[in-house]
């Protein structure tokens, strides 16, 4: 029995020793530092002048009886601002990393139908669009006049350089919608 026992023993320290773990811990570490949550906005903040955030006209109540998706504050585009509240910065200044992938999350409340509503992601080079991709809202507002979330990756399939100017918004296409809680991500 004693044989036995240490025979148990030794097996338990040889395994616990074996580092045996590791691989699936650095494998979790791999993929959290591949993808990285950058940037968010509940639109709460947004009058204050936050940095790398510009359009601020278009941080509003929502109107009487309809609540936001949290706190107060979304960014509306209608008839006269067609863009919203909109990320801008220059890539380096996110990461020395060049990014593989741009994934915007957030709320959109549409009261009417609109072909048009998208997520638009732009990198340009002085003004110059480098990359311009659009992603479609028309199936996550199927159900009109209530909070939908989205997901919207872009790959970036083009040359991009440290010193191009990212910019991330919504388009209205002149019809009125709200949206909230914006989270940029960004695979590397």
């Amino acid at each position: 029995m004693r044989n036995f026992l240490l025979l148990v023993i030794t097996s338990v320290l040889v395994y616990g020793c074996s580092n045996s773990n590791q691989n699936p811990v650095a494998t979790e570490e791999g993929k959290a530092e591949e993808k990285t949550a950058v940037i968010t906005n509940d639109m709460e903040n947004a009058l204050a002048g936050v940095p790398s955030w510009i359009n601020e006209v278009t941080v509003v109540k929502m109107p009487d009886g309809i609540k936001a998706h949290s706190g107060e504050f979304v960014t509306r585009v209608n008839e006269e601002n067609v863009y919203s509240y909109a990320f801008r910065e220059t890539l380096s200044n996110i990461n020395p990393k060049l990014p593989a992938t741009v994934i915007v999350k957030g709320w959109v409340y549409s009261p009417e139908p609109n072909t048009a509503l998208s997520i638009i992601v732009d990198i340009n080079e002085e003004g110059k669009t480098v990359l311009w991709k659009a992603y479609s809202l028309t199936d996550v507002i199927a159900d009109l006049n209530q909070w939908k979330e989205f997901t919207a990756r872009f790959t970036v399939d083009q040359p991009v350089k440290p010193e191009h100017q990212l910019k991330v918004f919504a388009f209205g296409g002149k019809k009125t919608a709200y949206f909230d809680d914006f989270d940029i991500s960004f695979e590397y």
